[in-house]
């Protein structure tokens, strides 16, 4: 007599999601870039109380400017007496709203158009295929400018921007996926209780690519902090007189010439942290939800 075969055992997608979710929290990577972008993310939020100085204001003092590092200023003074140490505390602000924010805009975009273009092909897929492979074929940094040129450089506008040319490329990998997802069994038991392809797209396909969504996310958002002070650093981003990374490297890097390096090596070292940081998150998210 033959033994029955056993019953396959069914994961339910909340048990996958804890799998995942406890599969990070043991990953040294991901617990090391939590600690780089947490200290930043502290630095955004309490930055005013944690500042030893007002990052905006400036010493009268003549001697006070361009002062090397010291146990008074611990990063040393900028050219207008300020202390850098303050103001790279206080320039996590801007960079963590900016980055985010555009980010988190792009995937929202690029997450609706590869459903919408995933799922109903056809014409609607070839002509923004076309459009995507167009925006694509230009540099990010390059698009980012031209669209400052002409709107002005302003916080909102680099978020707009920032968020509008990643919108091509998750959108690319969101419709990858949802052409896998729209053969399966499942979409094609909700075809047949005749449920809209709004409902298919939205509520059943959505939650099954959530993993590259998130993984779209996380890989784009180091991008997104590299090109905020990128634009910073080519005057499209704050304001000249708010504390900024990349802002700040434009103002100071010509110093470096006359031994002054204080003032741009320590931006650079936030700039450089924190995009390690998300790097370190997005490949070990990657890691997880792409196995």
């Amino acid at each position: 007599m033959t033994a029955a075969a056993p019953a396959p055992v069914i994961v339910s997608p909340d048990e996958t999601r804890k799998k995942q979710v406890r599969l990070l929290f043991r990953s040294p990577s991901f617990l090391t870039g939590l600690f780089l972008v947490g200290i930043w993310v502290v630095c955004a939020i309490f930055g005013s109380w944690l500042a030893p100085y007002d990052p905006a204001g400036s010493a009268s003092d003549i001697l006070s400017k361009n002062l090397p590092p010291s146990a008074a200023h611990w990063f040393g003074t900028d050219q207008l007496g300020r202390d850098v140490l303050s103001r790279t505390i206080a320039g996590a602000r801007s960079i963590l709203i900016i980055a985010p924010a555009a980010t988190l805009l792009g995937t929202v975009l690029g997450t609706a158009l590869g459903l919408i273009t995933g799922y109903f092909r056809g014409l609607v897929d070839d002509v923004v295929s076309r459009i995507i492979d167009a925006f694509l074929s230009i540099p990010l940094v390059i698009t980012g400018l031209i669209a400052l040129t002409a709107l002005g450089p302003s916080t909102i506008g680099v978020i707009v921007v920032i968020g509008m040319v990643f919108t091509p490329v998750i959108a690319r990998t969101v419709r990858a996926a949802v052409l896998a997802e729209r053969e399966l069994e499942y979409v094609a038991a909700a075809r047949l209780r005749r449920e809209g392809g709004w409902h298919i797209m939205f509520v059943e396909i959505l939650p099954n690519v959530m993993g590259p969504v998130l993984v779209e996310f996380t890989v784009r958002l180091g991008y997104a902090i590299f090109t905020t002070a990128t634009l910073s650093f080519l005057g499209f981003g704050v304001e000249p007189s708010t504390p900024d990374w990349g802002l700040a490297i434009f103002q100071h890097y010509a110093l470096l010439n006359a031994g002054i390096w204080w003032s741009v090596l320590f931006p650079a070292l936030a700039i450089a942290s924190l995009v390690v940081g998300v790097n370190l998150i997005a490949d070990s998210v990657a890691a997880v939800f792409e196995q």
